[in-house]
């Protein structure tokens, strides 16, 4: 999983902390004979619940939110939990395809039309999240199942990468066979870095084999 503390409201990095924390406890003691997606959405609830717990018992931390975007994996699918603009992506030795859709203003904006992806890139407000752990007492958890298969890639990032990084780019990097897993991750931060870092990068792979 990643999460990202959303920029501008307080603690951010409180937020991301409990959902981590909330969700990896959830998922490694609860009871694995339920559905993966009910898993993972459950453990969503209860770390949207836990940072509104927080916030009401410590005002200083009050309105603290975080995106976040975890997996679980079988051996034929990835089964995906997100909210906010985290992404995951599959990636395969030909293509690179996004499992996640934004739950923020521009690309709410670029659904119905209003601008383009091309005006999107340079759109002054492209950083408001319209949903993210802790906005509100309840959040709308976006669910997902997707096949994959031995070679393929799963890249779970924050918008640090995507927005200093095209997707084709970052294609290039991790079909590379001849780096391994850590040099590529290296390699995007990199590339983040080159283009004057001006967000957090948190990258996360994990090759099927």
């Amino acid at each position: 999983m990643v999460a990202d503390g959303v920029g501008g409201a307080p603690a951010g990095q409180i937020a991301s902390h409990l959902a981590v924390q909330q969700i990896e406890d959830y998922v490694t003691t609860c009871d694995h004979s339920a559905a993966p997606l009910s898993t993972l959405h459950d453990a969503l609830t209860l770390a949207n619940d836990a940072i509104n717990k927080r916030a009401r018992q410590d005002r200083s931390v009050l309105g603290m939110a975080t995106t976040v975007v975890a997996c679980l994996l079988t051996k034929e699918r990835v089964f995906v939990a997100h909210v906010g603009d985290s992404r995951a992506y599959l990636v395969t030795p030909t293509e690179i395809t996004r499992l996640t859709n934004d739950h923020s203003l521009v690309a709410e904006l670029v659904s119905s039309g209003r601008i383009t992806p091309e005006e999107a890139r340079d759109y002054p407000y492209r950083n408001v999240i319209t949903r993210a752990l802790g906005i509100a007492v309840r959040t709308h958890v976006e669910l997902g199942s997707f096949p994959w298969a031995r070679g393929h890639h799963l890249l779970l990032c924050t918008d640090g990468l995507t927005e200093a990084v095209a997707d084709q780019t970052i294609h290039t990097v991790i079909a590379d066979k001849a780096q391994d897993l850590y040099r590529k991750c290296t390699r995007l931060v990199e590339l983040v870095n080159a283009e004057g870092g001006l967000d957090n990068v948190t990258v996360v792979l994990v090759q099927h084999t």
